[in-house]
């Protein structure tokens, strides 16, 4: 094993004896470690029926007591209504968690049963409105057109809503710093009708 030292440190560079390659740990330039981290997802178990009420939270994925919370992905799949609607969901942050209302808790899965387990707080799907969290921004919005619940023979099978906020180390992804922090989705014009959904998402944990 070859180690290369600085001359002007007593920091040393160390070559690794079976590949032959330096070992190389990914950091950014604020030293945050960029490499794979414990990853893990959390899914509506079956489609759910949100509140319908216009910008109240109808999910929420919190930050952490003791780990940052960094949101890679969000999913909303089979949306559909009594009858045919442009439906618009928008992602937003919050700098204080959400409360009340009706809501059912997502098992967070490690993605590697090697990992410990998941610290993110409010992984939640909202049946009845809840109080929102104080309004940071709103950070990306999607809009399709949801099928209807009877759906027609030959009916176009739309894609999902898809809110991607980091792939791999290309950006930070949505950072959540200690549980008063969250990512939610909302309806910012209320549907004119029931709406069923599913929803499912990815985060990572440092």
């Amino acid at each position: 094993m070859a180690i290369i030292k600085s001359g002007a440190s007593s920091d040393q560079l160390t070559i690794d004896p079976t590949s032959k390659a330096a070992r190389v740990i990914p950091y950014d330039n604020q030293g945050n470690y960029r490499g794979v981290k414990p990853t893990y997802r959390a899914a509506s178990i079956i489609p759910y029926v949100p509140a319908v009420t216009i910008n109240r939270t109808i999910f929420t994925i919190g930050g952490s007591a003791t780990k940052t919370i960094i949101v890679k992905k969000i999913v909303v799949t089979g949306m559909t209504l009594t009858a045919v609607q442009y439906i618009a969901i928008n992602a937003v942050k919050y700098s204080t968690a959400t409360t009340g209302g009706t809501s059912t808790s997502l098992p967070q899965v490690p993605l590697d049963s090697a990992d410990a387990a998941g610290t993110a707080a409010q992984v939640r799907t909202y049946t009845a409105v809840p109080t929102d969290g104080t309004l940071v921004g709103t950070i990306a919005s999607r809009r399709v057109l949801g099928q209807a619940t009877v759906a027609a023979a030959g009916s176009i099978v739309h894609e999902p809503m898809i809110f991607e906020f980091g792939d791999n180390n290309d950006n930070k992804g949505v950072v959540l710093r200690g549980t008063s922090q969250e990512l939610a989705l909302l309806f910012p014009v209320a549907p004119a009708t029931t709406v069923t959904i599913g929803v499912e998402v990815e985060w990572t944990e440092e």
